[in-house]
C-alpha cells in the first residue's frame, strides 16, 4: 500500500512538467508574437505602393518647353554659292549650245530659288513637350498619330528632336532642342511613344551641308 502512492505521485510529477512544456510552447503562440512581426513588412509594401501611386499624376502634368529656329540654318554659304554658280554655267552652257531651252530654263530657276532661301533667316518656335504630344509654334503633333521619335545628340553638332508620323506621306518632323537635356526629354517621350533611330536621308545630308 505505501509503494503504491509514491508511484503515483511520480507519475503526477512527470505529468505537470509535460504540461508545463507543453504550455510554454503554447503560449507564444497563442499570443500572437511571431504574427505581429509578419505583419510589419506588409505596412511598408502598402505604403511603397500608395507612393508610387501618387507619383503618376505628377509625371503627367510635366512639361518642357524652349525656343528654337524654324529650321536648321548656316551662315557659312560657301557651298550653295558654288551650287548656285554652277546651276547658272550649266543653264549658260546648254543655251549656248542650244541644246535643250527646258533643261536650260528648269537650271535658271532651280538657282534663283536656292538665292532666295540662302537669304532666308529662320524664325522663333515655341516648342512644347508634354503628357499629349508636341506643339510647335501652335501646331499640335498627338502621339497617337505618332510613330516614333529619336533625339539626333552630338555634341558641338546637330541637337535635333525627329518625329516620326504614321501617315506615310508625311515626312520627319524635326525640331532643334537647342540647349534643352536629351535626357530629360526622352524620360517623358519615353512614356507615351516608341524610340526608334531615324536615318538621315541624302537631301538633309546635302540640305545640311549646303547650309540650307
Amino acid at each position: 500500500m505505501g509503494s503504491n502512492p509514491t508511484s503515483s505521485a511520480m507519475t503526477r510529477t512527470v505529468d505537470l512538467r509535460k504540461k508545463s512544456d507543453k504550455t510554454k510552447i503554447t503560449n507564444p503562440i497563442e499570443k500572437g508574437a511571431p504574427l505581429i512581426k509578419s505583419e510589419e513588412p506588409k505596412k511598408n509594401e502598402g505604403t511603397i505602393i500608395a507612393e508610387s501611386v501618387s507619383e503618376k499624376p505628377i509625371e503627367t502634368t510635366k512639361k518642357i518647353e524652349w525656343e528654337a529656329p524654324s529650321f536648321y540654318y548656316n551662315p557659312q554659304k560657301k557651298y550653295l554659292a558654288l551650287v548656285i554658280i554652277a546651276l547658272i554655267c550649266g543653264a549658260g552652257a546648254i543655251l549656248f549650245y542650244r541644246m535643250d531651252t527646258l533643261t536650260a530654263i528648269f537650271l535658271i530657276l532651280s538657282s534663283l530659288v536656292l538665292i532666295l532661301y540662302a537669304n532666308k533667316k529662320p524664325t522663333i518656335s515655341q516648342v512644347v513637350v508634354n503628357h499629349a504630344g508636341i506643339t510647335i509654334d501652335g501646331t499640335v503633333y498627338y502621339y497617337k498619330d505618332l510613330k516614333s521619335f529619336w533625339l539626333d545628340y552630338i555634341p558641338h553638332g546637330s541637337k535635333e528632336l525627329s518625329l516620326e508620323a504614321k501617315k506615310w506621306y508625311m515626312p520627319y518632323i524635326k525640331v532643334s532642342i537647342e540647349d534643352q537635356s536629351p535626357v530629360e526629354i526622352r524620360s517623358l517621350m519615353i512614356n507615351f511613344i516608341a524610340e526608334k533611330e531615324h536615318e538621315k536621308s541624302l537631301a538633309d545630308l546635302i540640305g545640311r551641308k549646303l547650309g540650307l
